[in-house]
């Protein structure tokens, strides 16, 4: 994976496999600890105790599809190679929480991407499902929800075109003022 972006499409596609209804997204920069922090939680079916002890080997995987899951273990990869860390909390039927701490201003940190773009392709593959996106900076905060975005258009269906464009337009307006910078790095 090149970008953040894909590992947090990778981790909120495990929440939706887990069958979560609610997943929430959140990306920190934390410069004064040098820390960023991409969190992903979820109220689907958790994962079990003898996998979550395994879950960051590359050969341990619930999927029947391909006996390999490499999402998590490139992701735990990547925190540790910025000096951070990877936590995982599950607990059957309440749900999972993966936190990812990466080394900010880490030359080896991948970069953003397109968090817009992803939270498009998430909407338009499942209007249904419940997200929240929040990103966080010393320079301001996102805190973007589906459910209110769907009252705020009543009868317009997330899916629409229109409101897929105004999406991703706005998160990318967002990304941009919060964490700054040029190609999707992050100012600190």
């Amino acid at each position: 994976m090149r970008e953040l972006a894909e590992h947090l499409m990778d981790l909120v596609q495990n929440a939706r496999r887990a069958r979560a209804r609610h997943i929430e997204m959140s990306i920190t920069a934390l410069p004064e600890s040098d820390q960023l922090i991409l969190k992903v939680q979820d109220d689907g079916s958790g994962i079990r105790p003898d996998l979550l002890a395994k879950v960051t080997d590359p050969y341990a995987t619930s999927r029947t599809t391909r006996p390999v899951g490499l999402g998590l273990p490139l992701l735990k990869e990547q925190c540790e190679q910025t000096g951070g860390h990877m936590k995982i909390r599950s607990l059957a039927q309440m749900g999972t929480t993966v936190e990812a701490v990466l080394g900010l201003r880490h030359i080896d940190r991948l970069p953003l991407g397109d968090i817009g773009g992803t939270m498009v392709l998430l909407v338009m593959d499942d209007p249904d499902q419940e997200y929240r996106l929040v990103l966080k900076s010393p320079r301001g905060c996102l805190d973007l929800a589906t459910a209110d975005l769907r009252r705020q258009l009543q009868e317009v269906p997330l899916h629409d075109m229109a409101v897929l464009d105004w999406l991703a337009a706005y998160v990318k307006e967002q990304q941009e003022t919060i964490f700054g910078g040029v190609l999707d790095e992050i100012i600190s």
